[in-house]
Formats: C-alpha cells, structure tokens, sequence
C-alpha cells in the first residue's frame, strides 16, 4: 500500500490509539445496551433500509466493503443485518487486529481509502462511516468508493450548512496531526456521481438529520436508562429531523446503480450534453 506523507503521519498516530490492551474502550461497539446501541446503529439503519428497499436486494445478496472502518463497528452492524460477507478495511493494522478479537465474522484488509487497491466493482456495496471528512482528498475516497461498487455506495459524514458553520468543528486534531472537517451537501454529492457514472441509471438519495449522540446519551441517561431513557431518544431526534431536518449537522447520501425502473433517475437519462 503506497501511502502519501500525511496519511504516514496519521498513520503513526492511529497505531498509538488503537491499543489492544485496551480493549475496553470499544465495548461500545458490543454493548447489549438498548439505549447505547440505538444512538450507535441510528444513522447506519436509516442509511442501510433505504438502500435494501430501493434496491430491492436481500442482505444475503450482497457482499460488503466498509472503508476507514477503525474497530469495524460498521462491519458488525451489518454482519448483524444479515449481509453476506463483509470486509472492513482501514489503513492501520493495529485498528483491524482489534476488529478480528471483537467480532470473527469480519474479513479485514489494510487499505488506503484515497486508493483502494481493488479491481472495479469489487464488491456490491460500498459503505464509509465519518471516514471521508479525515482524508486530504475526501473525495477521491469518494470517487474510489464508487469505482469499487458493483452495485450501491452509501456515505454518512457531517453535513455542511448553518450549523456547521456557527458549532461544527473547522480543524480536527490529533497528537498533533491536523486535518479539515470536510463537509457534503446535496449539490456535491449529486455533482460528483454524475461526473463519474456519466449516463448510467442511478438513485442517488441525500438525507439531512440531526445527530448529537454523546449529548443525547448524557440526556436519556437522566431518565435512568430503561425504557423511558430510550423512548425520549427517540422522541427528541424525531422532533429535530422533523421541524428542524433542513438545519440537520449529519448527511447520508444513497447510491443505487441500475435501479428499479420506478427509482432510476431522469436527470442522466437524455441523449443531450449537459451545457
């Protein structure tokens, strides 16, 4: 794997984190906790049943790569989910070491997201999980992402707007490496997937929500964690992405290639360049 200098520098940084002598640290992402594995899961189950309903695949037909994947908490959503097989892949060894001790029915693979290593459309589905905002071409991930698709791509990663301007963080800093918050919209994310596919049929689908889990935890936990703590999660975000979704911090964008007739886009459709 060919890495650039700064992706050398995380790289070492990373390693130092993901220490598997602590395991503890991700329990989380095995927490038999109603309320804990709801705010975990939320914006992947949203993303992920809107791509089985428009594609109208089984999760047993579809085999799974997940990009910038850490420990593979994404990977064991899915594996859960019923998908075929699913690899996660991240570019430290020491992040996928832990992944294969927290859950064995996780294939692993050391990648460079800005340049996966794979053939095209190597696997149905490709899914990335606040990964792309850390790269120095978040879109070349992106546009990698789609080259190794046979079938669909979902993105989930923070969504730029009013609120990420006046409370979302412009620089991320670790040990002292430093990236920038790289945010998506609607207009990019719709830009970019045409400019790659060119005329192929596709669904492409942006979901605007709120997503504020540490605080949401610390406010359900007021109500003693049972049921009660879970219901007014749930309550409050719906309330959020209801009156105040076209505000929401978090974007998820959808990709179907060769959709159902009925969820195939017009806008590539004509012969005619666009001008």
């Amino acid at each position: 794997m060919k890495m650039n200098e700064q992706i050398i520098k995380y790289l070492d940084v990373f390693e130092k984190q993901y220490d598997e002598s602590n395991l503890e640290k991700f329990s989380f992402h095995d927490s038999a906790d109603h309320l804990i594995r709801f705010l975990r899961d939320r914006r992947l189950r949203i993303a992920v049943d809107h791509y089985l309903k428009v594609s109208q695949v089984s999760p047993a037909d579809n085999n799974v790569l997940v990009v910038c994947s850490g420990v593979g908490g994404e990977g064991t959503f899915l594996a859960n989910v019923g998908f075929r097989s699913v690899t996660v892949s991240d570019f430290s060894e020491s992040a996928l070491k832990i992944c294969e001790k927290r859950d064995q029915r996780l294939a692993t693979m050391v990648l460079d997201a800005e340049n996966l290593e794979l053939p095209d459309q190597s696997y149905d589905l490709v899914l990335v999980q606040d990964g792309l905002h850390h790269l120095q071409r978040p879109v070349c991930g992106f546009t990698e992402m789609l080259r190794v698709a046979r079938k669909g791509v979902i993105i989930i990663e923070p969504h730029l707007g009013l609120v990420a301007t006046v409370l979302g963080t412009v620089w991320e800093e670790h040990d002292g490496i430093v990236n920038y918050v790289f945010r998506w919209n609607r207009h990019m994310f719709e830009e970019i997937s045409y400019s790659f596919f060119l005329r192929r049929p596709l669904y492409l689908k942006h979901i605007r929500l709120w997503d504020h889990n540490v605080v949401m935890g610390k406010l359900g936990r007021l109500f003693g964690g049972g049921k009660m703590s879970l219901f007014f999660v749930h309550f409050s975000y719906w309330i959020l992405d209801i009156f105040l979704g076209w505000l929401g911090n978090m974007f998820i964008g959808i990709i179907v290639k060769d959709p159902p007739p009925r969820y195939a886009s017009t806008k590539n459709a004509s012969p005619t360049p666009r001008t």
